[in-house]
Order: structure tokens, then C-alpha cells, then sequence
């Protein structure tokens, strides 16, 4: 052996009473285990020590490095971005069996969710408010622009032109960049109870923080995703509020919202019960930001996308529980400035370029 071979991880043994270390192939997800000692001599001389019961399948893998040279570019990029920690966690889930991995006639999936109905009743339902409700009414449609043009030519934005948005495109934002979201919702059905598990978007809570949209007042709204419409929780003009929520960020004082993708925990819990769910949340988040982001360029908006929320102080504002909710994405939003938006704007300039934008009609 010359070197240490490629995309092999070292990490603690998952059996919290063994005295092994567990080195793990990231691409086969092959798992072996080291005493530390052998493993020690094994990384300093090469030699040819065997794992703890392995037979052959140590000296396989490793012979088989030659194949991946041409991953180690990639392998190096993650390491010096301090990303590496993410290809373990990949692995350990690659070994983990789940009950329903074979279920053609739905026989295992219905019997579990029969058990979870015995015992813990329902899922937990959307916590219901009584807030003044106001419709976001028909939705503007968005430029035909291919997709593949509006996601080379997107920009995160920090700063926007500082001008009210239409509420029809606040409108379509939610209604097209949440549609697979609301049919899943509607589609769920307590005499069906295999549709609890049709279950993308079922955690997801989304309040929007309204600074500056035509016929919509300005304050914390939850979005009532059945009905289209926004249900007022705090009204008020709450820029400074939200710029300290996003760390001292200055995006909230040009946008016209920001949008809130919260998570309702109980929700999806009551669905998946292992660490697995909680790494697919986190996907879903992805997923739906990007497809908002990608929207939004579509409407001529420019979208600032980010996880580094004071997380006690929003679900304050939104009027929320610590217990049960958590603010993944905050995703704010206003009118476009291209690459000139990519910088926070300075307060100082928001009445020069509004009145140079008067013209614009926009």
C-alpha cells in the first residue's frame, strides 16, 4: 500500500462497548473494524494486517483504490471546505435496514401504521389560528423563460429596488412554488391512513413577513396553504425586527417580504420515527427553496436564501413555541437589481434609487 487508500474514512465504532475503531468505505459502504493498534501499524508501515474478522474483504477493497483516482479531486475540494464530515454520515445511513424496504402489497407499512394509530392516535394536525385572514386572490402567471435560463441567470439578492410588489406575484410565488405541497396536503385523508405517508411538505409551516406588497398590510402572516391566504399573527412593520432575526443582515430593509419555511416537528415525527427523516427534512427544505428562488426570477424578483436565523426571536415575532417548531430557510424577497443586489444596500441610498426606479413602473 503507498498512502492511505481512497474515499476510506476512520470513524468510532458504533457499538459504544467495543474497544474497534470502524473504518468505512464511502463508496461501497462497506464498514471494517480495526483494533487500534493493528490499524496504527497497518497506516504506518503498510503492512499486511487484517481487520477484526474480516478475511479477504480488506485487501479486495483496497486493491480496488486504483479505480478512483479520478475521485480524489472531488474528495480534496470537500476536505479543504470541511465538508468531509457529511460522506461518514452518508455511509452509516447506507447500512441502516428498514422494515418497509420489500413491501409490494403495503402489508408492513399498514400494520405499522395501524400500531401508531393504536398507540399515539392521529398525527398532530396544523395548530389552527383565528387571526384576521386576507385572500392573496388569482395569481399572476410567470415569464415563459426557460427554466435553465432563469437558473444561470439568478442572483442572490441582498438589496432590491425599494418599490411595492404586486400582491398578484406574491400570489404565485406561493400558489406555483407550493403547489406540490398543497395537493399532498389535500390529499391526505384519515379514512386512508397510507396517505399519512405521501408525506413531502407534510412538516413544513411557511409564514411570510410582509414589508412592502400592494393590498397586503405590512406584519407577520402564517400562510394558510388550503385556502390561498395569509392569517395575520402580528401586524406591524417589522424590518428591524427581522434584520436582527437574520444575524444583522440588511435585506429586510428593501425586500418586499420574507418568507419563513418552519418546521412542525410532531408532524413528521409521527411519520418517521428514525434519524432518516430528519436529513430528508432538511432535503425538502432544499428542494422547495430552490424551486421559490427559481419562481421568483420569474416574476422579476430576487430572493436572499439563508439557515443563519436567531431561531428564539422569529418564532417570538410568528407568535410559535420553542417546543415544537424550528425555523429552517428564511428566504426574503423583492424586486430585482440583478448583479448590482448582490451587496447589502446602505439606508442612505434607498431614496436616490427610488426615485431614479419612479419610471420603471416597477
Amino acid at each position: 500500500m503507498t498512502g492511505w487508500p481512497v474515499g476510506f474514512r476512520v470513524r468510532p465504532s458504533a457499538d459504544p462497548d467495543s474497544a474497534d475503531v470502524e473504518v468505512t468505505d464511502t463508496v461501497t459502504g462497506r464498514r471494517f473494524r480495526w483494533s487500534p493498534e493493528a490499524l496504527a501499524r497497518y497506516i504506518r508501515h503498510g503492512a499486511d494486517w487484517a481487520p477484526t474478522g474480516d478475511g479477504g474483504g480488506w485487501a479486495t477493497a483496497v486493491h480496488a483504490d486504483d479505480d478512483r483516482r479520478h475521485l480524489v479531486a472531488g474528495w480534496r475540494h470537500w476536505q479543504r471546505r470541511g465538508w468531509y464530515p457529511s460522506d461518514q454520515y452518508y455511509v452509516a445511513s447506507r447500512r441502516w435496514d428498514y422494515a418497509d424496504t420489500v413491501d409490494a402489497d403495503e402489508a408492513i407499512r399498514t400494520a405499522t401504521l395501524q400500531r401508531y394509530l393504536e398507540v399515539d392516535g392521529r398525527p398532530p394536525e396544523e395548530r389552527p389560528l383565528d387571526g384576521l385572514r386576507t385572500a392573496l386572490g388569482k395569481p399572476a402567471e410567470p415569464t415563459g423563460d426557460p427554466v435553465a435560463q432563469l437558473m444561470v441567470s439568478r442572483r442572490s439578492g441582498r438589496a432590491y429596488v425599494p418599490k411595492p410588489v404586486p400582491v398578484e406575484r406574491l400570489s404565485g410565488l406561493l400558489w406555483y412554488g407550493l403547489a406540490d405541497v398543497r395537493a399532498r396536503r389535500h390529499g391526505t385523508d384519515h379514512a386512508r391512513p397510507m396517505s399519512y405517508l405521501d408525506s413531502y411538505g407534510s412538516a413544513w409551516d411557511f409564514h411570510v413577513c410582509v414589508y412592502d406588497v400592494a393590498g397586503v398590510e405590512p406584519g407577520a402572516y402564517r400562510y394558510d396553504i388550503r385556502t390561498h391566504e395569509l392569517i395575520s399573527v402580528r401586524p406591524g412593520n417589522h424590518r428591524q425586527a427581522m434584520t436582527d432575526v437574520l444575524q444583522g443582515m440588511r435585506s429586510p430593509a428593501t425586500a418586499a417580504w420574507t418568507l419563513g419555511m418552519v418546521a412542525d416537528f410532531p408532524r413528521y415525527q409521527w411519520r418517521y420515527r428514525h434519524e432518516h427523516g430528519l436529513r430528508r427534512l432538511y432535503l425538502e427544505s432544499g428542494i422547495l427553496g430552490q424551486q421559490l428562488v427559481v419562481l421568483g426570477s420569474a416574476y422579476g424578483l430576487s430572493t436572499l436564501v439563508t439557515p443563519a436565523q436567531r431561531d428564539r426571536p422569529y418564532l417570538a415575532l410568528h407568535g410559535l413555541t420553542e417546543d415544537r417548531y424550528a425555523p429552517v430557510y428564511t428566504l426574503t424577497t423583492g424586486w430585482s437589481r440583478g448583479s448590482a443586489g448582490v451587496d447589502f444596500m446602505d439606508e442612505s441610498r434607498r431614496t436616490d434609487l427610488l426615485a431614479r426606479t419612479d419610471a420603471s413602473g416597477r
